[in-house]
């Protein structure tokens, strides 16, 4: 058994894990409008639903792995995520596309559980240790790699973004090659044992963390290319025809603009300028930082403001977030040490802080700010929630706590579009603005009610647990 391959093919298996069902995120405006129509709920499913597959075929993998050779397994897992991944860009309705993948799901499910248990198969000790640390860097790693690329492909198709996941392919070519099935001796019955209430609430809190934090892969990218709609005019802008031709070609604002828009609470500097965008149809109006679109619709003129930028972006901000998270994630110690039992209060308020900015901001610089603040909280609470499992379980239930909770966390990225649909009717003419904002507030609650724990806790002299009530 050559080790190099070994770990090699390993390795190559938590390239598929993390942000598997959110890798093609930047093209969900391209599928939006590809299925024009259709409830952006539904959309947003294409990235969930993996979640909500993933939930019991991660369990039954479990249970396969000890009554059929674990390479199987793991081949039968990367042939249904090659197929469920790839075959997405294949979908002639936003049904077919939903139902390959949950096929994905399927695969990713049988996968996950195998990434990190062949590692404790094959390693012992500190060499164990390490190949854990190096499973955890290639997997976000694979992340951002896959965000980039489908963003990139996003631009010229959204089914080109489903490429991404033919990396299958290559990896179980190095499984056949390289991974020999592993020696595990098998206990002569399960261990039993009965899980601390403690862990069904972090079970819980798993599940509010994620339908927090999956708002942003998977609204980012319809986000960035919304129109988001001001107001429509009343009131006639111009008198005639001639004189919005004379107004185009000094590239000024008419008086009728500046009180039309005045009227909703917009005023327009004197520098603002006035151009063509599409004859008959469109008008621009630039001012400083901000671009007003004017639109002739239904023999009314609608003001919407510009776009904020294109779906590759997505890519390129959510592969930000994630090695934020990283970064968070690696220095987790150190912030323990510096925030003590405030460390999950911190977390919390920064992703507040990110949602906060989100909801506001009608720039690049704003949105990447967010989704730093976003990024740093993801690595901080959710490695906090598993130190908490770890601690409240028993040591021969510890594996199955850690399920329980990962239930959780699947199940809260399943519903997240499904719970926030609801705060979308909060900004009628925003939903994502909407959904933004409420998360802003929840998690400001959150982290009011997560401070006065840890007040509680440290003023009674007793440790604060490392996750108090993240949402």
């Amino acid at each position: 058994m050559n080790k190099a391959f070994v770990k090699s093919s390993i390795l190559s298996i938590s390239l598929l894990t993390v942000m598997a069902s959110a890798a093609i995120s930047p093209a969900l405006a391209k599928i939006h409008q590809a299925f024009a129509g259709t409830d952006p709920t539904m959309i947003k499913l294409v990235l969930t639903i993996p979640s909500l597959a993933i939930i019991p075929f991660s369990l039954l993998a479990g249970w396969l792995a000890v009554r059929m050779k674990k390479k199987n397994v793991l081949l039968l897992g990367l042939v249904i995520y090659f197929l469920g991944g790839v075959g997405g860009g294949f979908a002639r309705s936003i049904e077919q596309l939903l139902v390959i993948r949950a096929l994905f799901g399927i695969g990713a499910g049988l996968i996950i559980p195998l990434s990190t248990s062949l590692i404790a198969d094959f390693f012992e000790g500190e060499e164990r240790a390490k190949m854990m640390g190096y499973s955890g860097s290639v997997s976000h790693f694979g992340g951002v790699i896959f965000l980039l690329l489908s963003g990139w492909l996003a631009c010229m198709s959204w089914r080109y973004a489903f490429s991404v996941y033919a990396l299958a392919l290559l990896i179980i070519i190095m499984v056949l090659l390289w991974l020999p099935e592993p020696q595990v001796k098998r206990p002569a019955g399960p261990a039993k044992s009965v899980l601390p209430a403690g862990i069904y609430i972090c079970a819980v809190l798993g599940a509010l963390v994620m339908v927090a934090f999956y708002a942003a892969p998977t609204n980012l990218a319809m986000f960035i290319e919304n129109e988001r709609k001001m107001y429509t005019a009343q009131a006639p802008m111009f008198e005639n025809k001639e004189e919005l031709a004379m107004y185009l070609e000094k590239g000024e604002i008419s008086d009728g603009v500046r009180r039309s828009f005045a009227g909703n609470g917009i005023t327009l500097s004197d520098k603002a300028v006035f151009k063509l965008e599409e004859q008959g149809k469109a008008w621009s109006i630039a001012d400083r930082s901000k671009k007003y679109i004017v639109k002739k619709e239904q023999g009314g003129l609608v003001i919407y403001t510009e776009k904020i930028g294109r779906p590759g972006i997505a890519g390129y901000l959510l592969s930000t977030m994630t090695l934020v998270g990283v970064g968070s994630g690696i220095i987790l110690a150190l912030l323990m040490r510096l925030f003590g039992p405030y460390c999950a209060t911190t977390g919390i308020a920064s992703m507040a802080i990110g949602y906060g900015v989100l909801g506001t901001t009608s720039s690049l610089g704003g949105v990447l700010i967010g989704v730093l603040c976003i990024g740093f909280s993801s690595g901080v609470l959710m490695p906090l929630l598993l130190i908490e499992v770890s601690r409240l379980a028993p040591g021969p239930a510890r594996a199955f706590a850690m399920a329980v909770v990962s239930v959780g966390i699947y199940l809260g990225q399943f519903l997240s579009p499904i719970i926030l649909k609801a705060a979308g009717g909060i900004y009628k003419q925003d939903v994502f603005r909407s959904q933004f904002l409420f998360l802003a507030g929840s998690l400001a609650l959150a982290a009011i009610i997560a401070l006065a724990v840890a007040i509680k806790n440290k003023g009674k002299g007793q440790a604060a647990p490392a996750v108090s009530f993240h949402h």
